[in-house]
């Protein structure tokens, strides 16, 4: 979606993770099966077709830029860009800061719309869904949101909403009551750190941006445009997903240790949910030795197609394991 430029933050310290994240950042632990927890909303990406990616790196980012570069620049470059900016490891900005100090390159890219997206969430998600609840709103903002049983809910961002999705109060991390689902008691509307902007909307939002001061997009950016009468909420239970899945809706943040875990051995329990044959939303990881010898030779013959290089031929899948090991 040429249309939509998709801002992953990738930055976070994870320090509720120590000692897993001392020497590298949360969304490049390794988490099942040779898949790193960034992998879960770059695959989201690439089978939603937004392939414009700016990812915004800052606390320990080496391993993650060299399983970027190594393993998903190769697969969005045919179709679209996947870039690299990391912030100075001193740097205050919070979530909203950091898009901010890039708004001269988001600008260079001239979307209509901004996709704000976590990089340490665990779960599967056709973008392209939201998009298009997001038009039909007409919204300056959509944010993903789940529901979460109202014991829960208090470790995050809780939505109170009206029978048109529109989003009429927030309230982050709430110490009393919590606000209920219409309809669905029990229940709590919270947000999964998604955000569908209108570009024009999100440039006035961050414009308030100063260097070396914290904004985020919950704390300060939502509350303020929820009073303006410009939000929608899309409830993450309608997006639907081909073939059979066998976690239908989840959705995990693993920002502590035990959340970690139990997710890991949620995936675990479900391998076909991640990967296999029948799988038509399979969550990718490191390129296969089999991928990265396709590509490289895609690129020679297109190179040199008119040289000695264009009698070389791939070889044929029952070939492959015989001729290198990677």
């Amino acid at each position: 979606m040429s249309t939509v430029l998709s801002v992953i933050l990738a930055g976070g310290a994870g320090k509720r993770l120590q000692p897993l994240t001392l020497r590298q950042a949360k969304p490049a632990l390794n988490f099942v099966y040779r898949r790193r927890i960034i992998d879960f909303v770059l695959s989201n990406l690439w089978h939603s077709g937004f392939h414009q990616l700016l990812v915004l790196t800052q606390y320990q980012p080496y391993r993650l830029h060299k399983h970027l570069q190594q393993h998903w620049l190769a697969r969005f470059k045919p179709h679209g860009d996947l870039v690299l900016h990391q912030a100075p490891a001193q740097l205050i900005t919070g979530t909203a800061g950091a898009v901010a100090r890039e708004l001269s390159l988001i600008r260079d890219y001239q979307p209509q719309h901004v996709a704000i997206l976590s990089a340490d969430h665990i779960y599967k998600m056709d973008y392209r869904q939201m998009l298009q609840f997001h038009l039909q709103q007409q919204a300056d903002v959509t944010v993903a949101a789940i529901a979460v049983p109202i014991d829960n809910a208090s470790q995050f961002g809780v939505f109170v909403v009206d029978d048109k999705q529109r989003i009429t109060g927030f309230i982050e991390k709430p110490k009393g009551a919590v606000p209920q689902m219409p309809g669905r008691p029990g229940f709590a509307l919270v947000s999964m750190g998604n955000y569908l902007f209108r570009t024009t909307v999100l440039e006035q939002a961050l414009h308030q941006a100063q260097p070396g001061i914290e904004l985020d997009f919950g704390h300060h950016i939502l509350p303020q445009l929820i009073s303006e009468d410009r939000c929608s909420v899309y409830d993450f239970s309608q997006n639907q997903l081909p073939g059979t899945q066998s976690l239908p809706h989840y959705w995990r943040d693993v920002g502590t240790l035990n959340s970690y875990f139990a997710s890991r051995l949620d995936i675990l329990s479900h391998p076909d949910w991640l990967q296999g044959s029948g799988q038509s939303w399979p969550i990718l990881g490191r390129r296969s030795c089999t991928e990265r010898l396709s590509q490289a030779g895609s690129a020679l013959l297109t190179k040199h197609s008119k040289s000695w290089l264009s009698a070389i031929r791939p070889l044929a899948p029952s070939q492959y394991q015989h001729a290198l090991y990677c």
